[in-house]
């Protein structure tokens, strides 16, 4: 028999002795213990198999335990009581000595600290959720799944799997507030993601959410959150800055949320630097413009537009100019007017530093098209 007769036929012997479609379904897709990954362990080989009538006719097994379990009765597996963690010693020692303290064992101290982490999140959608989200996450945070077109694909799909309902906004929307709400405090912790030159495209992923906010009067969780609302946004930022991937112009927007986020101490502490009128876009020579680090405004007659700091002068203006047929903003996002620009030269200070300015000035001067950064 060939390793794929084999997995039917183990998966046909575990359908048989599951109570629920939630243990088949865990016997048969857990990443770590499921069939799926015994017989398969390496990443290649799985994903070949999820492309098979095979693959289908382990979900079949599936869906015929739903109907003979129901599927909210059947969610919850049944538990034996009993699994295995292990843990740093360190880790280890330091759950022995809290129990010593408390006068209490081991056993008893870790099930009173699950039991008070995990009571939000043992019933129902929450769980489900979790479940779907741990099994397709590829070690990456909750944000960096919904961000990713691919994972996020994966996540909904995983999450329908389980008998979830909702759109996709929906589920996506859960999974964010789960996030937020601490119901993954327990998970482990998750591989950092980084994305590389984001001076190239940043301002257009500010634009791009902006744009959407003043459009559709929607928030940056809503856009990322909501499949179609992030693809057009993708297609905005993409005018604007071209070149970059959904996953990167999604991930820059969604640092934003974080801007604004001074200490007074840290706010007290920094010296704006002057910003100087250059010229109207429509008569601008670039020439003019210095290749070093800074903050620029471009400005209308009604005041401020758009405010953003960068790493070469130049080279951004030039990219807005570029893809705006020389308007600095093109017209489907700017229709106010003519638009001047002013700069800031900032040599050799650190882009931190200038993302802080740029967070003081957007405060006091609010520009229409930059994202509101909210008071310390």
């Amino acid at each position: 028999m060939s390793k794929i007769d084999d997995i039917l036929a183990e998966a046909r012997k575990l359908a048989e002795g599951s109570k629920t479609w939630a243990d088949l379904s865990n016997g048969l897709f857990d990443p770590i213990e499921g069939l799926v990954a015994k017989f398969f362990p390496d990443a290649l080989d799985r994903t070949a198999f999820r492309k098979t009538t095979e693959y289908d006719a382990l979900h079949a097994l599936v869906e015929q335990k739903m109907q003979e379990t129901g599927v909210v009765e059947g969610s919850r597996p049944k538990k034996s009581g009993k699994f295995v963690v292990r843990l740093p010693r360190s880790l280890h020692a330091a759950l022995e000595s809290e129990a010593a303290s408390e006068g209490t064992s081991l056993n008893q101290l870790v099930l009173t600290k699950l039991a008070v982490q995990l009571d939000s999140v043992l019933e129902g959608r929450t769980a489900a959720i979790l479940r779907a989200f741990g099994e397709v996450r590829e070690g990456f945070s909750a944000d960096r799944v919904i961000a990713d077109p691919k994972l996020d694909k994966r996540f909904l799909h995983r999450c329908r799997e389980l008998g979830l309902r909702g759109t996709d906004y929906e589920l996506n929307w859960a999974l964010l507030n789960a996030r937020k709400g601490g119901d993954m405090s327990l998970l482990p912790k998750t591989k950092r993601y980084t994305v590389k030159e984001t001076d190239e495209f940043d301002y257009a992923s500010e634009l791009a959410v902006r744009h959407l906010q003043l459009t559709k009067d929607v928030s940056l969780d809503r856009v990322i959150c909501d499949p179609e609302l992030a693809e057009e946004f993708d297609n905005y930022a993409r005018q604007l800055a071209p070149g970059r991937t959904s996953l990167e112009y999604r991930w820059v927007a969604l640092g934003l949320r974080k801007a604004g986020r001074l200490s007074k101490d840290v706010a007290d502490a920094i010296e704006v630097p002057e910003l100087t009128l250059v010229s109207k876009i429509s008569r601008l020579k670039l020439s003019v413009l210095p290749e070093t680090s800074g903050l620029y405004l471009f400005s209308s007659s009604d005041g401020p537009v758009f405010l953003s700091q960068t790493d070469n002068l130049r080279h951004r203006i030039e990219k807005h100019i570029t893809y705006s047929d020389s308007r600095g903003l093109p017209m489907w996002l700017w229709d106010g007017g003519p638009l001047d620009l002013s700069v800031a030269e900032m040599p050799g200070v650190a882009k931190a530093k200038r993302q802080q300015t740029e967070v003081l000035l957007v405060r006091e001067l609010h520009p229409r098209m930059n994202l509101p950064r909210q008071a310390a």
